[in-house]
């Protein structure tokens, strides 16, 4: 009876460890990197928006390199966004009095993933925006998604400056339905 039941316990605690291990094998990461340009002469206290090229998500290659697929993805969320200044040299983002960054498809709304307000003038070259808690499987499993980046200035820009948009975006996936 004791091994019975200490056997029981054993298949248990094998089956928990396994679902933990599985679900943690269906997290993942996707990167992407676009270019904005904010250009020169942007009167102050006006609100500007630039739109970034349009993303191939690639979204059936990653989620297949991922062991996964689009049907099993649960939720998708943004971790991270960042922008970061690649021209001219030595520019910071001190320009910029607020940011917001939005995300769009052909077929899905505009919606705001990050933002920043009042920011200090002692800012670099690299601005860390906060993300919201947006559900974006919908974007992500699109053949394509277009980021807005609208803010203020407080300062008059003199030349163009380059901006690099990186958003890591994390993935959930049910492995479990594969079993």
């Amino acid at each position: 009876m004791k091994r019975l039941a200490g056997f029981s316990l054993l298949i248990i605690f094998l089956s928990l460890f396994s679902c933990k291990a599985i679900k943690k094998l269906g997290q993942f990461y996707v990167d992407y990197n676009t270019q904005a340009v904010f250009p020169a002469n942007i009167p102050v206290n006006v609100p500007l928006t630039i739109y970034s090229p349009e993303i191939a998500t690639n979204s059936s290659q990653v989620f297949q390199n991922n062991n996964t697929a689009a049907n099993l993805i649960q939720s998708v969320t943004l971790n991270q966004l960042t922008l970061t200044i690649t021209s001219p040299q030595g520019q910071t983002f001190s320009f910029l009095q607020n940011v917001s960054v939005y995300i769009s498809t052909d077929s899905l709304p505009e919606i705001e993933i990050a933002s920043r307000q009042n920011i200090p003038a002692n800012v670099g070259d690299t601005l860390s925006l906060n993300v919201t808690n947006a559900d974006l499987e919908n974007y992500i499993k699109a053949s394509q998604i277009t980021l807005r980046v609208s803010g203020t200035t407080d300062q008059l820009t003199t030349t163009n400056i380059n901006v690099n948009v990186y958003a890591q975006f994390f993935v959930q996936a049910n492995l479990l339905d594969l079993l």
